[in-house]
């Protein structure tokens, strides 16, 4: 397993089916959308971050005066709806786990873990069979086999600051952090915070002496919040303190990612408050900002910064797998890109791919598969399901149409060789 450190340092710091909610016996594909609201009562915001004087030293001996580069791979929302864990508990046969999802994933193992740092947007919380029961859409509970078997793939970072996060209320949140830091040695879980100073506490990733600060975001959480008093902390966007904390961030890091869940659904461009969000991360040093939610893929651009360097933002990566009922809902991307540093300089981003994907579901909700878009056929696309349960707009189910979407949408620079003109 890829080595990390979760380093402590004080910081200054949906399917459109219109009414149709899911069932845990459905199978079918449902809305990942905004859940019911619940009515609570307020929780009091964390305090002021502590101004604190940094005394990190830049990059470490290990680095210093070589010429390196560091592979990293982003992956999208990872929306276990109820088929994908049925087939799963079916894949599982005599193993030791209840849940095999690693077939799902096979065709994209070797580039995760091929890659020295992985991320994923893992959706839906992890709680708890026996406690909370399985479910899907609108409040998602996924089985605890898949924090292992993700680790498993190779993936590194799993951020969890989504609108789903508390789906199962404030104990299905601290039981799915309790899950997590079970597993520290094995995996850095980002966006779920036991109280204000577990929030005000800046996460590290370190990667042969190279130290990257990770923070997470979400617009929100589904109307859903935590009740009064509760010491739990959802990270919700806020201009300062998203300022405030990248700032402290760049000054304790060589690198600063952001993950950030944000825009609106099936929405292939970019919303005016993303861009609001971008341009402050990017003006406070943030160095890649890792963008999802909306469940489509969106643009990729380059922000230029006032010191001279620029940001890399990934505004939405999609969906990685998910049972929603769109054609477009179906399309996702890794995006690789290296850290480089060279003769000790200053580390920069550069080699940036856009690596589409393609998640199957058949006819009958079942045959679950991640294909990577070249290698997906007319023939499969004939046989998806959402050809019988898409609905709303009249998205074409043609593979040729999934690849007009990617080059509409995606810069030819980021682009892999078969989809560029």
């Amino acid at each position: 397993m890829k080595r990390f450190a979760a380093l402590i340092l004080c910081a200054a710091v949906v399917l459109i089916f219109p009414g149709c909610a899911d069932r845990s016996d459905d199978p079918g594909p449902v809305q990942d959308g905004n859940s019911p609201a619940t009515v609570e009562q307020e929780t009091e915001a964390p305090g002021a971050d502590p101004i604190i004087e940094s005394d990190y030293p830049g990059l470490s001996e290990e680095i210093e005066g070589q010429n390196r580069r560091i592979s990293v791979l982003c992956a999208g929302d990872n929306v276990i709806h109820p088929a994908l864990y049925m087939e799963a508990k079916n894949r599982a046969g005599a193993g030791t786990r209840s849940y095999n999802f690693l077939p799902m994933y096979a065709d994209i193992a070797d580039m995760v873990k091929g890659s020295d740092i992985s991320f994923i947007n893992q959706e839906t919380l992890m709680a708890g069979d026996e406690k909370y029961g399985l479910s899907g859409y609108p409040m998602f509970n996924s089985p605890q086999d898949l924090a292992y078997e993700l680790i498993d793939l190779g993936f590194d970072i799993v951020n969890m600051a989504n609108n789903h996060m508390l789906d199962k209320g404030e104990s299905g949140l601290r039981d799915t952090i309790d899950l997590y830091d079970s597993l520290k040695d094995d995996v850095m879980m980002v966006g779920g915070y036991r109280d204000a100073a577990d929030y005000d506490t800046l996460r590290f990733y370190d990667h042969e002496g190279f130290r990257i600060a990770v923070l997470s975001y979400t617009y929100g959480t589904n109307g859903l919040i935590l009740p009064y008093g509760s010491e739990l902390v959802v990270p919700y966007l806020d201009e300062d303190t998203v300022s405030r904390q990248v700032r402290n961030a760049k000054e304790n890091a060589d690198l600063v990612f952001v993950s950030v869940h944000w825009g609106t659904e099936n929405l292939l461009s970019v919303t005016d408050e993303q861009k609001n969000y971008a341009s402050i991360m990017a003006d406070a040093g943030a160095d890649v900002i890792i963008g999802h939610h909306p469940h489509v893929i969106q643009p990729i651009e380059w922000i230029d910064r006032g010191d001279g360097k620029r940001t890399l933002c990934i505004y939405s990566l999609g969906n990685l797998v998910s049972e929603m009922a769109l054609s477009i809902n179906m399309i996702g991307c890794l995006v690789t890109f290296d850290i480089v540093v060279e003769n000790g300089g200053d580390p920069f981003i550069d080699n940036v791919l856009f690596t589409p994907t393609v998640f199957h579901y058949g006819l009958n909700y079942f045959g679950t598969h991640l294909y990577l878009m070249e290698d997906y056929t007319e023939e499969l696309a004939a046989k998806h399901g959402t050809r019988i349960y898409g609905s709303g707009p009249s998205y074409t189910y043609k593979l040729k149409d999934m690849q007009d979407v990617v080059k509409r949408a995606i810069s030819e620079e980021f682009l892999p060789d078969f989809l560029k003109s």
